[in-house]
């Protein structure tokens, strides 16, 4: 080959080299992004707010969904991918919603739609829209990143699943998705919802990357642009998959994202080790049997200080616990750090509720600090010139918020009535009770006067022969007559005659009885109606909260003003309220789950079923009022809010607010019943214990019991050990100060008990045995005093 040859080929080859690199270049630069507007408007395309998400421009807005729950996207080209942003649903959990009802709830798992592709060949693509994968919550993750952001295995968890970028909050709440489609031309994209969901899919902006020659009418050119390292990954990797691909590993990744962030029985194995809060000095407890009796135990102790904690040094009761964590109102799971959501208000019926709780307990310091905050806030409804019905003075009293009071809340009686009750339980147990009566006689004849204001003014109260009552205890913020309401107010006047005759203000005493006697007349006329399933019930109109279960206040507050016995429920009553509570369990699954509110849901109703002698019933309750409360992975004992739990029934999470004063109190209240100290009534002391089936020992140490002591009350301090082995039952049981007579019952018994069945410190007392609710149950009396006893099951 000649020179001249040679310098041909070299410069040919020199020359092509660039044409190839620059081949290379003119394809990649040929590529590039279609941003379609999702809204039809006059403003151009060119003209419109341009979104960059991570080198993919969209054009901004939010895809209007038909009223059939699709949207549809006309194409007509081939396209190489299409990026998706938003990727969220629209509506977050209803919480307070029935519990029936799936369609306002979310759960990871749950398909909330798809987006079909349509090809111009009559092929088409279905992608599903699967929370945890494919759509997951939007703001919700940003305001409530806990415990994603401090918990590795979480995050690890939800990259694995996730078909999403980020995996991670993002602040407005966008993620973006990548679809792969079919090298043909593609004719539209739809998004159709699930017609099983309330909620739609979110898609707030769709592009597309095509090759250069490619032209979809409508749309903005741009020219494609590099990603970053990980989002690159992702593009290559977490495309979305069609319906039937890969579904075996999409499961799996789900149901390990689903284990990361519920709760399941799978997290309570072994036991707990038994814990005090720091500065706790009232009665220790201990429940024993399996690891729901320990987390009962250390809940006991916990929740009692906490709402201690809540009542400041001049009486204010905050609702919430100081920077208590909150899952949210609609939350899904994920919780936000340091919130106390109602710390600065005085909720009416948080307050009365457990302010109840912290005095049966002992604690009558705290209890009159609170005392005198109530009845201060009585006071600014006739202080406070706004708060004037049309020029007219409204007496004082509690409305819902009782440091916030409002006209549109004035009528919130079981607030009323709760912190009525309070009142009457303290007054019960100051060693100077008289002189406290006395010098707060005209703020406490002011709680009961009110109740007899709202029937001598209906105008104004919407009063008839029963109590209008605004608020959730009625089902409703406006307007609403609840068994509920009414019942703990007739109570609550009753409680005031005994403290008004014990101070010789015996015309106003009669008044207040007359009043209750009417209110009870009229409660059965109102409220009582014929079942065809379940024969006499409370009704549910206007029935409060989640599982309605409101109607269960007449058997729940017999144990707050009569007693703890089946036999203290008023005879004409009794069935009814046996027939409502087996309506409310036979309505709801799964059974013994009533935790979407712990305290006016989970707590009445195990409550209930303790009052009923329902026991095995009760004993489900109990070891779901462990599960709603304790969460292994974070150690907290505190009782939140509620609980929302999946279709099947095996994954639970938290909602709302962690310390609340309500929902506290009302599990307290239940274990109370478990424990069975029953001074309700001071001159006639019992001791009714009710041992789930699943535990075998109760112990207490330091029980304040009230005790009626020659026309004296006191306060005497009990200790008792209530095992069970088998089918027998052994008790150690004393005081520091001689009880006299106490009648006992003890149970439960699966089958009929006899005479050896009991053993009562050493002894075998004299027994009667009786059926009751679906358990049997021993009955004596015997002496409690200073009595040393060491014995060995």
């Amino acid at each position: 080959m000649n020179n001249k040859k040679l310098l041909f080929i070299i410069v040919i080859f020199l020359a092509i080299i660039p044409m190839i690199s620059l081949g290379k270049e003119t394809k990649s630069s040929q590529e590039k992004y279609l941003c379609m507007p999702l809204v039809k408007n006059e403003t151009k395309a060119t003209e419109q707010k341009i979104l960059n998400r991570y080198g993919i421009p969209f054009i901004e807005g939010v895809l209007p969904v038909n009223a059939d729950g699709s949207a549809k996207i006309e194409l007509g080209g081939q396209v190489n991918q299409i990026f998706l942003l938003g990727m969220t649903e629209s509506a977050g959990t209803k919480c307070w919603f029935d519990p029936r009802d799936y369609s306002v709830r979310y759960f990871i798992g749950d398909e909330i739609g798809n987006i079909r592709l349509d090809y111009a060949d009559g092929s088409k693509q279905v992608f599903p829209l699967i929370l945890g994968e494919s759509i997951w919550w939007g703001w919700l993750f940003y305001e409530y990143p806990e415990p994603f952001s401090s918990n590795t295995q979480l995050r690890k968890a939800l990259a694995a699943a996730m078909c999403l970028y980020p995996p991670a909050p993002v602040e407005d709440g966008n993620y973006v998705a990548v679809i792969k489609p079919k090298p043909i031309s593609l004719r539209s994209i739809t998004l159709e919802s699930s017609p099983s969901k309330k909620g739609l899919p979110v898609i707030s902006g769709i592009t597309v990357m095509t090759d250069g020659d490619s032209k979809i009418s409508g749309t903005l050119a741009f020219p494609s642009s590099s990603f970053s390292p990980e989002f690159k990954r992702f593009v290559q990797n977490k495309t979305l998959c069609p319906l039937g691909k890969s579904d075996r590993l999409v499961r799996q990744r789900l149901e390990d994202l689903r284990h990361a962030l519920y709760t399941s029985n799978e997290n309570f194995k072994g036991e707990v080790i038994p814990e005090m809060p720091s500065g706790y000095s009232g009665p220790k407890v201990s429940f024993k049997g399996n690891i729901f009796a320990g987390i009962l135990s250390n809940a006991f102790h916990y929740n009692v200080q906490d709402i201690l904690n809540k009542v400041d040094e001049d009486g204010f009761y905050h609702t919430s616990t100081r920077n208590a964590l909150s899952w949210g109102g609609e939350g899904f799971g994920t919780f936000r750090k340091n919130v106390g959501m109602y710390y600065n208000t005085s909720w009416s019926r948080d307050m009365g509720r457990s302010l109840q709780e912290a005095v049966n307990l002992g604690y009558t310091k705290e209890g009159t600090r609170c005392a005198d905050y109530c009845l201060r806030m009585a006071r600014l409804w006739e202080e406070t010139p706004s708060l004037r019905f049309n020029g007219i003075v409204i007496p004082r009293h509690w409305s819902r918020v009782a440091n916030r009071p409002n006209l549109n809340n004035c009528n919130e009686n079981d607030g009323h009535g709760l912190i009525t009750l309070f009142l009457y339980k303290l007054w019960q147990r100051l060693p100077d009770r008289e002189e406290w009566l006395r010098s707060r006689w005209t703020d406490v004849k002011a709680a009961g006067d009110w109740i007899l204001w709202q029937f001598a003014n209906p105008k104004i109260s919407g009063a008839t022969d029963v109590l209008h009552t605004t608020g959730e205890g009625a089902g409703s913020k406006d307007n609403g007559y609840s068994v509920y309401g009414d019942y703990i107010c007739m109570y609550a006047l009753r409680a005031l005659a005994q403290m008004a005759n014990s101070i010789g203000e015996t015309n106003v005493a009669r008044q207040w009885i007359n009043c209750a006697n009417k209110m009870q007349t009229a409660i059965s006329s109102r409220y009582i109606i014929n079942d065809p399933k379940y024969g006499k019930v409370w009704t549910l109109d206007f029935a409060g909260w989640p599982h309605k279960s409101s109607v269960l206040g007449p058997l729940i507050y017999l144990a707050d003003y009569k007693g703890f016995s089946p036999e203290d429920d008023d005879p004409l009553w009794r069935q009814v309220n046996a027939a409502t509570y087996q309506r409310l369990i036979d309505t709801y699954q799964p059974f013994g789950f009533y935790c979407q509110a712990m305290g006016y849901g989970q707590g009445f109703v195990t409550q209930s079923a303790l009052l009923l002698d329902r026991m095995k019933d009760a004993t489900q309750m109990l070891d779901w009022v462990a599960k709603g409360i304790y969460d292994p992975r974070i150690g907290c004992y505190i009782v939140p809010e509620g609980c929302q739990i999946d279709s099947t029934g095996k994954f639970w999470y938290r909602t709302g607010d962690l310390g609340n004063g309500v929902q506290e109190a009302e599990i307290i209240k239940a274990l109370r019943l478990v424990i069975g100290v029953d001074d309700t009534r001071p001159d006639r002391l019992r001791f009714f214990p009710r041992i789930p089936y699943d535990w075998n020992e109760v112990a207490v140490e330091k029980y304040p019991v009230l005790f009626n002591n020659s026309g004296k009350m006191e306060t005497v301090f009990m200790k008792y050990k209530l095992k069970r082995k088998n089918d027998r039952m052994k008790l150690e049981i004393s005081s520091d100060k001689d009880l006299g007579e106490v009648a006992f019952r003890l149970g439960p018994f699966e089958k009929r008990p006899d005479t050896s069945s009991v053993q009562v410190n050493s002894k075998y007392p004299k027994t009667s045995i009786e059926y009751s609710g679906d358990s049997w149950w021993v009955r004596f009396k015997m002496s409690v005093g200073l009595i040393a006893v060491t014995q060995k099951f």
